[in-house]
């Protein structure tokens, strides 16, 4: 079931990974559309605290354990600052965070395909 679960996790990295890498104007505009809404932020918010929760716990077994619990930490802490700040910091910090020149997104596209890919080759030394 780990292994399953950590498979959907690694695919859904990939695949945005290489949308961010081969069109970044387009994928940043699903993004955005996805975080307009509040209902829709705070669900995107939950999902990627409940995933950064499943690495933190579930990385037994997992090859390089330290940097998934880093990766896993570095998203808990995002998610809680995304939940608990006020909303105009929260505004501020979407608007950087969306507004910026694509070769950063393309660099974030790179890290994310490279974390999906050592996400599946942890995979296979379970």
């Amino acid at each position: 079931m780990r292994a399953f679960v950590f498979s959907c996790i690694g695919v859904l990295w990939f695949s945005v990974g290489l949308g961010l890498i081969i069109a970044p104007a387009w994928v940043v505009e699903i993004l955005e559309r996805l975080a307009s809404d509040e209902l829709r932020l705070f669900v995107l918010i939950q999902m990627g605290m409940v995933i950064s929760l499943l690495l933190v716990v579930g990385k037994g077994g997992l090859a390089f354990r330290a940097v998934w619990i880093v990766v896993g930490c570095v998203g808990l802490a995002k998610g809680l600052f995304l939940i608990s700040a006020p909303l105009g910091r929260r505004e501020a910090f979407l608007d950087w965070w969306f507004k910026r020149p694509f070769w950063a997104y393309r660099i974030q596209g790179i890290v994310l395909a490279g974390l999906a890919t050592t996400l599946a080759y942890g995979i296979i030394s379970l």
